[in-house]
């Protein structure tokens, strides 16, 4: 869908799906929400509604886990609206739907077990109803075959039901099939594979109806699409050719992780997807258009370079840039660094004294057991300890495991796991042992590399992002919006620049780095092609951040323009203000986080800031993605006081002139 021209400075609101409340939902948000959402949304003048992604993934309550890049999630049906013109089921189940949606509406955040299976055991009920006429509806059968993606995702989930939901690695049979394979299977189980296509075929008819009718109420609606698939998805299984399953996806260490993260996602085989002219991506951009105004792209940096990760390594402190500009033999040879050498500096060699320093009564049973002489006075890894898995796998105590791995790490060089002779500096190079026992000007010779690596890589990353940016940017009229937070390569804003694709400011975040004390920038000066925001769903709450104590809350107080002194925790008057800071910004768009906006009112709040945080990352709890509004968005729609003060803050913003 078109996004259109952009006469004003636009303004929306960020909500999951899941998240929504409504008199008709049954115990989650559900697609046709979005409607009287947007019925809210325009009587304080927004213009776009953001959500988090929506495809299937299965039981996992995590937006980002996805069995498929394509396949809508089952669980945002709303069973009242399924179409009747080719189906006879209320007289049968609408009563046992009402009672359902009464008990699972009661609850204060999403179950999704049990709304998951409620609804999936309905939807089984109402097909099996209906099998005939389904399968001889001719809407139905033409909207299969417009969808490539369809047959390989229904043929999919099919094999997981008769593999008890295992991933398709552990299979017996079709773990690695081939299209004449896929058609066969679907030809000789019709009847479960409709079941699939069925239920893809109501869920894109009411997000299809949902998204035009806010449309034509003057709102667009934003998508989120992640970067990277679940390996665990239709597909991986079904289109092998386009992934790297050697490779993990991660990041490199950083402040808050000095392990790196490994997000388990296999990486993409470029090569592959350009020589067919990225075929699978275009059509997952199209497939999105069918539904998007906007969308948002997760994690922008990974197409300029991801953070690669070997299988069998669990963190990310062996990872490397791809593409990358890669160090070549020759040129550690120029520096002084024999092949000998540059051998050892990719293997990690210890002391013998030293190892045992470590392990203390442990470590003749260590050393015998996981070590080899590599000299007289050193030693290796024995041929048993090749991965990170393989130390975690070892029945050792913990304390033992993790200094395992701390030895594993030490070394100066990665080889390049798909070229010979190349090599990256590791992450922490410059605090290894092997690196610090070099003397003075070996030091200075390796950094001296690793810097103008460095800018080699800038080249090589600047060139990648802008083919794969360009490729999206051109595939559909939607708006393109870049999650571009974390460390950022140079050339990043340009090429997002060059290409009209609008970055990301999250206040608390947009920062003077380089300036001491690292000052906040006032969101009148953010890039106009940005959308700024207050927090987002990964973020705590501006409730949630007030009531954290390690930042500088009086500093940004000051900044506020507020007399007193300040409160111990977010006062309306202190969330109004810091909601007009991010709607004076200069961006084209400013996004608020629902439970922000909320926040304006003290009776429209949840009890604690705790239940209104959509997720903490790198966790993995029963609360996150489980958020609810505390009340229906009918309440909503009629609290006119709140509305108009609402309106009020957000026109002030719409009518700044935009050629400011």
């Amino acid at each position: 869908m078109k996004f259109g021209a952009i006469t004003h400075y636009l303004t929306g609101v960020a909500v999951p799906v899941f998240s929504l409340r409504t008199v008709e939902g049954c115990g989650i948000g559900e697609f046709l929400d979005l409607v009287q959402f947007g019925t809210w949304c325009k009587k304080v003048d927004f213009d776009v509604i953001q959500i988090l992604p929506i495809n299937d993934t299965g039981g996992d309550s995590s937006p980002y886990n996805a069995l498929s890049a394509f396949a809508l999630h089952p669980i945002y049906i709303r069973l009242q609206a399924l179409a009747d013109d080719h189906l006879n089921w209320k007289a049968e189940f609408e009563q046992e739907i009402k009672e359902a949606a009464v008990r699972l509406n009661a609850l204060a955040g999403v179950n999704y077990k049990e709304v998951g299976q409620f609804k999936f055991a309905m939807l089984k009920k109402i097909y099996k109803l209906n099998r005939d006429k389904i399968h001889a509806n001719h809407a139905i059968l033409s909207w299969i075959k417009s969808k490539p993606w369809l047959k390989q995702y229904a043929v999919y989930r099919v094999l997981k039901d008769i593999n008890e939901q295992r991933h398709w690695k552990d299979w017996d049979k079709l773990n690695n099939p081939t299209n004449e394979d896929i058609d066969l299977f679907w030809n000789k189980n019709i009847d479960d594979v409709m079941f699939y296509a069925w239920i893809q075929y109501e869920l894109e008819d009411q997000l299809i109806k949902t998204s035009k009718t806010l449309e034509g109420m003057g709102l667009r609606l934003k998508g989120d699409i992640p970067i990277l698939i679940n390996e665990d998805s239709a597909d991986v299984w079904a289109q092998r050719q386009y992934f790297d399953l050697s490779m993990r996806a991660g990041a490199p260490p950083d402040m808050f992780s000095d392990r790196g993260q490994n997000w388990g996602f296999p990486c993409y085989n470029w090569a592959v997807l350009e020589k067919e002219d990225y075929k699978w991506w275009r059509q997952r951009l199209k497939q999105a258009a069918t539904f998007y105004h906007a969308y948002r792209i997760d994690h922008v940096l990974g197409f300029f370079r991801i953070w690669q990760i070997q299988e069998l390594e669990r963190n990310g402190v062996l990872g490397s840039f791809e593409p990358a500009s890669w160090i070549s033999n020759k040129e550690l040879n120029n520096a002084g660094f024999d092949d000998e050498k540059i051998k050892r500096f990719q293997i990690p060699t210890h002391p013998r004294s030293y190892v045992r320093s470590l392990f203390g009564n442990a470590s003749e049973h260590v050393i015998n057991k996981y070590f080899v002489n590599s000299d007289t006075d050193n030693i290796i890894f024995s041929a048993n300890i090749s991965s990170e898995y393989d130390i975690l796998s070892l029945h050792e105590e913990s304390y033992i495991k993790d200094k395992l791995l701390e030895l594993y790490w030490d070394r100066l060089l990665i080889a390049n796991p798909k070229g010979k002779n190349q090599y990256q500096l590791t992450w922490f190079y410059y605090r290894t042992r092997a690196f610090n026992n070099l003397f003075e000007e070996e030091r200075r010779q390796l950094s001296q590399i690793f810097e103008r690596n460095k800018a080699r890589h800038e080249e090589v990353w600047r060139v990648n992002g802008r083919r794969l940016l360009k490729m999206m940017a051109e595939t559909t009229d939607m708006l393109v919006c870049a999650e571009d937070l974390g460390a950022i390569p140079e050339c990043v804003p340009d090429v997002l620049s060059e290409l009209k694709i609008l970055g990301l400011r999250i206040e608390r975040w947009a920062r003077e780095y380089k300036k001491p004390d690292a000052p906040y920038i006032d969101p009148a000066n953010y890039p106009r092609l940005s959308v700024a925001s207050p927090s987002v769903h990964d973020t705590s709450t501006l409730r949630g951040w007030w009531e954290e104590h390690n930042w500088d809350r009086n500093y940004y107080f000051s900044l506020l323009g507020l007399n007193g002194n300040m409160p111990e925790y977010l006062t309306t008057e202190v969330v109004a203000r810091i909601i007009r800071r991010n709607l004076n910004a200069n961006s084209l768009i400013t996004i608020i986080l629902l439970p922000d906006l909320l926040s304006l009112y003290y009776n429209l709040r949840t009890a604690s800031a705790e239940e209104e945080r959509i997720n903490v990352p790198g966790t993995c709890t029963d609360k996150n993605w489980t958020y609810r509004m505390k009340d229906p968005v009918q309440f909503l729609i009629e609290y006119n006081e709140y509305n108009m003060y609402l309106r009020g803050i957000v026109d002030e913003r719409r009518n700044r002139p935009l050629s400011e």
